[in-house]
């Protein structure tokens, strides 16, 4: 899951634009991402439960962040948020700093 493009928790930014990683500004290092909120949940290419996976799908070997969604669940994807394009919002924090200071960046 560290890897899906989506919103999330932890794992690795989805980035639309060239990546932007944060520096702390107390310590200088790297800031770790902490959180992702995007603008879409597309139907493929997602961690994707089983029980939203398509009818043609149930039993195959497919792991699931390749699976293709059940068109009829589709409509419950996402949260019909725009942020920009395909763009998103990602947050950070620097756990090293006694004060965890944070930061975000925006792309889209």
């Amino acid at each position: 899951m560290a890897t899906t493009q989506q919103s999330k928790v932890g794992g690795y930014p989805g980035w639309t634009q060239p990546p932007d990683w944060p520096d702390c500004a107390g310590c200088g290092t790297r800031m770790e991402h902490l959180l992702s909120v995007t603008a879409t949940e597309p139907g493929m290419g997602r961690w994707l439960p089983m029980d939203d996976w398509g009818p043609r799908q149930h039993g195959a070997a497919i792991p699931s962040w390749r699976a293709e969604a059940d068109p009829a669940a589709l409509d419950a994807f996402g949260h019909d948020m725009a942020l920009g394009d395909l763009g998103g919002m990602y947050f950070f924090v620097c756990r090293i700093c006694p004060d965890t200071p944070c930061s975000h960046r925006y792309d889209c």
